[in-house]
């Protein structure tokens, strides 16, 4: 009997044990956390958003960034926006195709790799466009800051006479919305032998502009016609076309509410 006894005491502190082990595994399971599986190294990469014909200027809107892994990026890949927006690209880019360096040429900065001569304005055009040389009379052409692959609104004002007397007068109106610029016309500049400093740009004279055939002959008739003609610089992103009333000083007087003065007593 007391042997009995005994055997049951001794197998009721082996299963407690037993149990006492499997609850101590599974804690420390828990508290150990699963290691979490190293990712692989990447980098973000400049690529075609929409496809990117060869001898077209490459724009912003149609660029992306995408995470390669580093033993996929291909030599030459570009991977700041602001290497590949406003370039001319000599092949096609395909959708998420990466642009490459040596694919792409300069517009307008200096130097035997950049397009630069007239000879290949040609080449910047669309199938459908001509291009038009605009004056840079106004302040924002000569500032400096429109370039190749930027869109522009052109404005012009001019005197329109009535056929009554006391009729007529300035007419401000937007002729053509959402104008690419393929090229900027600059003075040719003596560059310095400063191996540090980047090239001078010279004073900028004129943009070059692609339109349809008539448009091209409605801007030189307020060219030639002494309109005041100025532009307008688009944000990349805005590509609608507006309904835009001209500008008269009776649409000024009736938007802001003008009077004319009465004579003092």
């Amino acid at each position: 009997m007391k042997l009995r006894r005994g055997w049951i005491f001794y197998l009721a502190g082996l299963l407690l044990a037993i149990v006492a082990g499997v609850l101590a595994v599974l804690a420390l399971q828990q508290a150990v956390p699963t290691p979490e599986p190293v990712r692989p190294a990447t980098r973000p990469v400049i690529v075609a958003k929409q496809p990117i014909s060869a001898r077209q200027v490459v724009l912003v809107e149609a660029l992306d960034v995408r995470d390669f892994l580093l033993d996929e990026i291909p030599s030459g890949a570009i991977f700041r926006m602001e290497d590949a927006v406003g370039k001319f690209s000599f092949q096609n880019v395909e959708v998420g195709q990466p642009l490459l360096a040596q694919n792409l040429a300069s517009l307008t900065a200096g130097g035997t790799s950049g397009i630069t001569t007239t000879a290949r304005l040609a080449a910047l055009l669309p199938a459908d466009k001509v291009g038009v040389a605009l004056p840079a009379n106004d302040l924002l052409s000569k500032s400096g800051e429109v370039d190749t692959g930027d869109r522009i609104d052109i404005l012009a004002s001019m005197i329109v006479l009535g056929t009554e007397e006391g009729t007529g007068g300035q007419v401000t109106l937007l002729t053509l919305q959402d104008v690419p610029v393929v090229k900027t016309l600059e003075e040719a500049v003596q560059q310095q032998s400063n191996g540090n400093q980047p090239p001078a740009r010279g004073k900028i004279t004129g943009l070059i502009v692609a339109v349809d055939s008539q448009d091209a002959v409605a801007l030189k008739y307020f060219v030639d016609s002494g309109a005041n003609v100025s532009i307008a610089v688009r944000p990349p992103k805005l590509t609608a076309i507006f309904q835009i009333i001209p500008v008269t000083l009776n649409y000024l007087a009736d938007r802001f509410g003008i009077t004319v003065p009465k004579p003092l007593p």
